[in-house]
């Protein structure tokens, strides 16, 4: 189920894309603008994304999080 929405000045999302593999890539959407709140939304999407994608251990711990939600 696809939601479809416009992000206000103070707004960012954080975009995961998983392949058929497993493979996460990550992004980040925001609005057009120099809003200094929406400038903090994307640096936290940002450093969000990194830690998904380079910290072994933060990946980990989702994984285990997420096979102990399996069980």
């Amino acid at each position: 189920m696809a939601k479809t929405f416009k992000l206000k000045a103070n707004q960012a999302a954080l975009i995961l894309d998983v392949s058929s593999t497993g493979e996460v890539t990550v992004d980040a959407a925001f609005p057009d603008t120099e809003d200094p709140a929406g400038e903090l939304a994307v640096a936290l999407c940002e450093l969000i994304g990194k830690k998904l994608t380079q910290d072994t251990e933060f990946q980990a711990a989702l994984l285990s999080e997420l096979t102990e939600g399996v069980d």
